[in-house]
């Protein structure tokens, strides 16, 4: 029996410029069926104010809670992992209703429908909150602590020695025949076959040479890389002078500079047809470019890109840059550059900026793009992993952590992902290393919680969600009806809605909260 909700609204995250009235909201909450407590805070996200929550709910005695933070992709799960470890409160009744993200930035410019959309969406969030159920997770013994680590470059070996720090044992999978420095076991001429299992007790088939042979282990760090050797495209072909960027990165280090104009390209391939990119290495383009413009200020030195993506503290290396007299050209994939056909030394671009045709002369180009490993399209399959369009892998959710996949118990990092710098790609090794030592190292997992359930008499046996579901959850029971492994379901909630009998539903995402839910936000049946 529901004891009260407590809704919270964040004063900073849901004014949004004061287009929002928070405490006409706070009434419409405090109004609502069911809600016992309203807080209006400044930050919901600060740990001081999360413990005066806590407070309050104890003694209005809610035992589930409703907070209007920020986007609730962003929210720290220590948010809610510590409002529910001191509130004593059950982590499957708690729910957060993004209110700047689905109603204040998308009506900025009309106004007028910002403080309706926003109390029918609160009321909505606390008809479904007072319907959720109080579910629970269970727990399993992980057979092993080892950990996988599936690549030796940087991030890999990273990886490994964190992992390893942690006392626990290590094995590295490397395709290459190269000797490697790392702790652990280290697999030289290996590839990843096969997976089976779960989180905690993951079996993998790998391959060895010419034999094969069966491993175990708790968690998985993907750390395949890419090659600057397989970035291939029309300006590779043409130009026996065009290098990888590490080129130029490697004759700075040892002291030398390239003589005569420098030209550095996001891409050999600027239509993106053999050798597709998610993101390119403009960091070290940028420190290459300021580098030499220090050096030697009489050099020319060109930036052609189509996206620059110069986050964070690399702005400033931006704006040095830019006032060293590096010169930058965006161009349009529609109209990429070309090698002039009359003359090889010079590259035909046309700026974007300027709506102009150039010719720019250079002694040496360089590119910028590493080419996604071509293994990761035969790991993610075997792993049962996203991949992108690129190539690369994609992680997870922010709430699962940075490095972290929507598989529990396999974390991605380094250029695996996309191309990155040696430096962060050993920062993400260090820190995928980090997140599987501390999972394997638990001995136990737990699982449950917002699973799918089939209803026996409901299944036709169509085999559609076996079909269809990416982490392999569904199976034809021994009564020859669909069931659920729970230990391999993710909550996705794909085969409950793909389903043609209805015989599945997603635990507090079931058809009558759905259903009451959509009620109250639309103001009645629908």
């Amino acid at each position: 029996m529901n004891r009260g909700t407590q809704v919270v609204i964040c004063r900073v995250c849901s004014e949004g410029a004061g287009l929002l009235d928070v405490d006409k909201l706070a009434r419409v909450a405090s109004d609502a069926p069911g809600v016992c407590s309203t807080v209006v805070v400044e930050r919901a996200c600060n740990k001081k104010t999360v413990l005066e929550i806590v407070d309050d709910a104890m003694a209005k005695e809610a035992d589930r809670l409703l907070v209007a933070p920020c986007s609730k992709k962003e929210i720290s799960p220590a948010l809610f992992q510590t409002y529910a470890k001191k509130a004593k409160m059950n982590e499957f009744l708690m729910e957060a209703v993004d209110i700047i993200g689905e109603v204040t930035l998308p009506h900025r410019d009309d106004p007028t429908r910002v403080q309706p959309k926003a109390e029918a969406k609160l009321r909505s969030a606390i008809v479904r909150i007072n319907m959720l159920e109080p579910l629970q997770r269970t727990e399993e013994r992980m057979r092993t602590s080892n950990v996988v680590v599936i690549g030796a470059g940087a991030a890999g070996i990273e990886a490994a020695s964190v992992a390893s720090a942690f006392g626990l044992h290590t094995v590295i999978i490397e395709k290459s025949e190269k000797k490697i420095d790392a702790p652990g076991v280290v697999m030289p001429k290996s590839r990843l076959i096969s997976a089976k299992g779960h989180a905690g007790n993951y079996i993998l088939t790998i391959e060895v040479g010419e034999k094969r042979e069966t491993l175990e282990c708790a968690a998985i760090v993907v750390a395949s890389g890419g090659d600057w050797r397989e970035a291939k495209g029309p300006i590779v072909d043409e130009l026996q002078v065009a290098k990888p960027l590490h080129h130029l990165e490697q004759e700075i280090g040892e002291g030398r500079l390239p003589g005569g104009a420098i030209i550095i390209l996001d891409t050999p391939d600027p239509k993106g047809i053999r050798t597709p990119a998610q993101d390119f290495m403009w960091e070290e383009a940028l420190h290459c470019a300021t580098h030499i413009r220090r050096k030697s200020p009489t050099t020319e030195v060109y930036l052609v890109f189509q996206e620059m993506r110069a986050m964070g503290l690399a702005e400033f290396d931006y704006k040095e840059a830019s006032e060293l007299g590096v010169k930058f050209i965006r161009y349009d994939s529609k109209k990429p550059p070309k090698v002039d056909t009359k003359n090889g030394t010079r590259l035909i671009v046309t700026d974007m900026a300027q709506e102009e045709t150039l010719s720019l002369a250079f002694d040496t180009l360089y590119y910028a793009s590493v080419a996604p490993n071509p293994d990761n399209a035969a790991i993610a399959v075997a792993l049962r992993i996203p991949i992108s369009s690129s190539g690369g892998i994609r992680r997870g959710s922010i709430q699962r952590g940075p490095v972290a996949t929507p598989r529990p118990g396999i974390f991605v990092c380094g250029t695996a992902k996309f191309p990155k710098s040696r430096e962060v790609a050993r920062l993400e090794g260090k820190a995928a290393g980090l997140m599987a030592a501390q999972f394997a190292a638990a001995g136990k997992w737990e699982f449950g919680g917002s699973v799918a359930e089939v209803t026996s008499d409901k299944c036709s046996a169509c085999l559609t969600c076996v079909r269809t579901c990416p982490y392999e959850a569904p199976f034809i029971g021994i009564a020859g009806k669909a069931e659920i492994a729970i230990q391999m379901c993710q909550g996705c909630g794909i085969c409950a809605g793909i389903c043609p009998s209805k015989a599945i539903e997603l635990h507090n995402y079931t058809d009558d909260q759905l259903s009451a839910e959509t009620a109250a936000y639309l103001g009645g049946d629908f």
